[in-house]
């Protein structure tokens, strides 16, 4: 496969949209309360005149301070932005997003759909509020270890050669990145960022709103955090609303192959969509899709096409390929940079490829990519001894052949998760156990929500979750990566109904 050749094992692909985290509960003493408020501003990565005019008055922004390591508070403190749009009438809680990713910026995200959000029903009854992660967004510091134009230089790298002296050359690239996050963002802090310290800082943010509890709405990676402040904290919650679901008992593994077979799912969805339609690049016969699309996209790994002023190479093609996938919205975008393609231009493939891996028309870069691959890493367990690191990628290849270049043979590199410094251990309280495979007691009961055609977080993988944590379900018939508040009025409204009254253990819906 020609992806990217620094992500993680446990994900060769980005698993989140930004998306919103429902929070609600009783208010303590708002006197104690201790978050500066101010309206947000270039400190906060806003670009001026993001905020709509008519929402000025409620959109605000501050800052948050946290322990480096709650357990050795000598080490320090982080600083995390937050994001904050008042409920239009008195306030009865607050509603805190949690965008994902991980590595995507909530404060952007919260900002940037102020006036989607505050349009929701929930927003006149209570405060939305946003927080980038430690490392992530506007906090700081920031989890960055490459610049713009050694971003673009590894994108015009090959990462499918398995012949042992590209697998050697892969291996020396992913040590040299390594080696960059380390010195760039320092051992200390790289060590401490992934979910198990975002879940003792959303606890702290928690208690600065002035909150006794609060309900959590989690998309696809946003589960995990739900799953460990769950686990921390199942007192400090009134419901948990889990959207796209990461399993994270599920071995890494298991879960990327499966997140493949998913993405196949969604090409071949694509495909037969495509060839009913007359002039499709894939031809006229589903069937032959992949066959096709691998005749176009092949050949880049030897002769990228031009792109404007720039090429698309077989990397950025299965990037942009990727992206448009998840979302049946962007099928005919997709549709239209193959065809593109076939005339040998590149422009509009390289152009998703560019919202995937977060490259401005500026050329500089988003710090997410940057952001994911330290979170997972630190969340990843360590490769077992003498485990072969080609084995996944053979397995990959079975499960998503829309992906498979025909060049898996032979050992694989070595995960750049295995040449990053250890992670620090949990902050977790006495008896927290994040991958537990039972529920919380004291937590309330969840709700799931499942979309049958989502191909980054796959429906069988929340189904399966859901029974065993005893979770209510809504089933969503789609193609599209996560479902709440996107505009599915069944969805919301069910969504809605269970942040009211969590209480109800029996609901189970299909949209």
């Amino acid at each position: 496969m020609a992806s990217s050749g620094t992500l993680p094992r446990r994900a060769g692909l980005l698993v989140l949209l930004v998306l919103v985290t429902v929070v609600s509960g009783c208010r303590v003493n708002p006197a104690d309360a201790e978050i500066d408020w101010r309206p947000c501003g270039p400190e906060f990565a806003v670009a001026a005149g993001a905020v709509p005019g008519m929402l000025a008055g409620r959109v605000s922004c501050g800052w948050v301070e946290v322990p480096l390591d709650p357990t050795d508070t000598g080490r320090g403190t982080v600083d995390l932005a937050v994001a904050r749009i008042s409920a239009a009438g008195p306030s009865n809680g607050t509603v805190v997003i949690d965008p994902g990713g991980p590595g995507a910026s909530g404060v952007g995200h919260l900002v940037g759909a102020a006036a989607a959000l505050a349009s929701q029903p929930i927003a006149a009854t209570h405060d939305l509020v946003a927080v980038d992660a430690r490392g992530v967004g506007a906090s700081r510091p920031s989890l960055r270890c490459r610049t713009d134009a050694e971003r673009d230089a590894e994108r015009a790298m090959d990462f499918g050669d398995r012949s042992t002296t590209g697998v050697r050359r892969i291996e020396s690239y992913r040590r040299s990145i390594a080696q960059r996050c380390a010195n760039r963002i320092g051992t200390q802090f790289l060590t401490r960022v992934g979910t198990d310290f975002v879940a003792a800082d959303l606890d702290r943010v928690r208690q600065l709103l002035g909150v006794e509890e609060i309900s959590f709405l989690g998309h696809s990676y946003g589960t995990r955090l739900g799953f460990a402040y769950a686990q921390r904290y199942p007192d400090r919650l009134h419901a948990m609303v889990l959207d796209g679901v990461v399993d994270p008992t599920q071995d890494p593994d298991d879960a990327t192959v499966e997140q493949m077979a998913g993405f196949q799912a969604a090409f071949d969805a694509f495909a037969a969509d495509c060839v009913a339609r007359a002039g499709c690049p894939l031809g006229d016969r589903a069937d032959r899709a992949v066959e096709v699309y691998r005749g176009l996209v092949g050949p880049l790994v030897t002769r990228p096409v031009p792109a404007g002023d720039r090429s698309l190479t077989a990397g950025d093609a299965e990037s942009g390929t990727i992206f448009a996938l998840y979302q049946r919205s962007r099928w005919g975008d997709l549709r239209r940079a193959l065809g593109s393609l076939e005339r040998a231009d590149g422009t509009p493939m390289v152009q998703l490829a560019d919202a995937y891996e977060g490259r401005g028309h500026d050329g500089r870069y988003g710090p997410m990519q940057d952001a994911f691959l330290a979170i997972s890493c630190a969340d990843e367990p360590p490769l077992d001894a003498g485990a072969d690191p080609g084995e996944l990628d053979r397995r990959m290849r079975i499960a998503a052949p829309f992906l498979d270049d025909g060049r898996g043979t032979g050992r694989g590199p070595v995960s750049i998760c295995e040449l990053l410094p250890p992670p620090a251990r949990s902050p977790a309280e006495p008896g927290a156990d994040p991958a537990s495979v039972a529920w919380p007691a004291t937590a309330p009961t969840p709700l799931v929500v499942a979309t049958t055609g989502d191909p980054a977080t796959p429906y069988r993988t929340a189904m399966s979750v859901a029974n065993r944590i005893g979770a209510q379900t809504v089933t969503v018939v789609g193609a599209d990566h996560t479902a709440v508040f996107v505009g599915d009025r069944c969805v919301d409204e069910a969504v809605d109904s269970y942040l009211a009254d969590p209480t109800n253990s029996s609901r189970s819906l299909t949209c």
